[in-house]
């Protein structure tokens, strides 16, 4: 059988180097905090309806509008660009992970029709729901935004580590490949860090409510900043399952790659602690 021809576009480093790759840090980070905002939101609306927490439905409503604007309108917008601009650039790349993953990829797809779907349902009907039923729907669009990521984590991950897929070409093989699992759990504990600090974000506009409403609302979403102090962690073992020609990279071959992975594993920790020590 003929092997699928892709024609090799060459657009100079800008479309390379700036374009596909700040579309790509803006999609990835808007991306998680999507997913990390629905966890959140199960949080604050479990504490409303118990009455743990008095403060937090109007907080809730502030949110999920920043949610919205960020993650619907500004996520779909950075998703288009992102695909059009890599299938520009490296058509060969996005042909074979499509012909590779293409059942994965509906699967992810599936999830991600959910995840809208609920959304959008919350965003209309969330003043008619019961306390119930808004918890059941934002529970609805957590589960099937995590299982979005849990899909497309395993083709991402296939980039840099196939593993056994090279020379089995099993589709699990690529899709359950060395750094699957780290890198999961990685995005996860980003994708709750990013829903946090946009949380504190979004109380501190929250001038309506007294000073020491701000105070447990803070302390109640700095919950979500702790588990950064496992972010290094899941970065020794990231990189325990790299490659060697990889990992010498990070671990000295490269003065810049290697002063960019002690600067985050250090901020991360020390964030983390902070928010036990400093909010928590």
């Amino acid at each position: 059988m003929d092997q699928p021809y892709y024609p090799i576009n060459d657009f100079g480093p800008l479309m390379k180097g700036l374009v596909i790759g700040g579309l790509g840090i803006v999609h990835v980070f808007v991306a998680q905090f999507a997913i990390g905002a629905g966890l959140l939101m199960c949080y604050f609306q479990w504490l409303a309806q118990t009455g743990r927490c008095l403060h937090a439905r109007p907080f809730l409503t502030g949110y999920f509008r920043f949610f919205v604007l960020v993650s619907f309108v500004i996520g779909a917008l950075t998703g288009v660009g992102m695909w059009f601009t890599s299938i520009q650039i490296s058509p060969g790349t996005i042909g074979l992970m499509v012909g590779e993953f293409h059942w994965v990829w509906a699967t992810e797809w599936t999830f991600f029709c959910v995840e809208i779907v609920a959304g959008y349902a919350f965003y209309r009907y969330a003043d008619r729901l019961t306390e119930g039923e808004r918890l059941t729907l934002l529970c609805l669009y957590s589960t099937a935004a995590w299982m979005s990521l849990f899909w497309i984590n395993g083709i991402l991950s296939w980039q840099l580590t196939p593993g056994k897929w090279t020379t089995t070409r099993w589709v699990w093989d690529g899709f359950f490949n060395p750094t699957f699992w780290p890198s999961l759990l990685y995005r996860t504990v980003v994708a709750m860090t990013l829903a946090g600090l946009a949380a504190c974000v979004v109380i501190n506009t929250l001038t309506e409510l007294p000073r020491a409403a701000r105070g447990e609302l803070m302390g109640r979403a700095a919950q979500f900043l702790v588990f950064m102090v496992f972010m290094p962690l899941l970065g020794v073992w990231y990189l325990g399952v790299m490659p060697e020609d990889s990992r010498s990279w990070v671990l000295g071959g490269s003065a810049a790659m290697t002063l960019f992975t002690m600067v985050s594993v250090g901020s991360s920790l020390l964030i983390g602690l902070y928010a036990i020590v400093g909010l928590v």
